[in-house]
């Protein structure tokens, strides 16, 4: 896809599924772990939530029973609009979601140019 189309489609999806939220730069290392070092920015993200089950069980009478449950987020924004570039350790915060305030991000992929999307997990 060309990047002009790319970057319509990504603005046409955040007009439609983003919401605010906020990411605090955190300090990653030494003796203050988890200090902010800088200002919070607000940008428009796409955030996502998937879960999985994933069950496995012995005979009826071996009393082995394994069941795993996860939840992964994802936010997906347009990189330039961030002044900073994000990082794992920093905390995304749903401003408009109450239920899935914050969030620590996990990860930091660069997509499609000027398309950044973190995987986030609870904080």
């Amino acid at each position: 896809m060309r990047p002009a189309s790319l970057r319509k489609l990504h603005r046409a999806v955040d007009r439609h599924a983003a919401e605010r939220v906020s990411i605090q730069p955190m300090q990653a290392g030494g003796y203050i772990v988890g200090s902010p070092i800088g200002e919070p920015s607000e940008v428009l993200a796409v955030v996502t939530e998937t879960s999985a089950a994933i069950g496995a069980s012995g005979d009826a009478g071996s009393g082995h029973a394994v069941e795993l449950i996860g939840v992964t987020h994802t936010a997906k924004f347009t990189t330039s609009a961030l002044p900073f570039t994000a990082a794992a350790g920093f905390i995304l915060t749903r401003i408009d979601n109450p239920d899935e305030a914050r969030l620590r991000v996990s990860g930091v992929y660069r997509f499609g140019g000027d398309r950044t999307i973190l995987t986030l997990v609870k904080t």
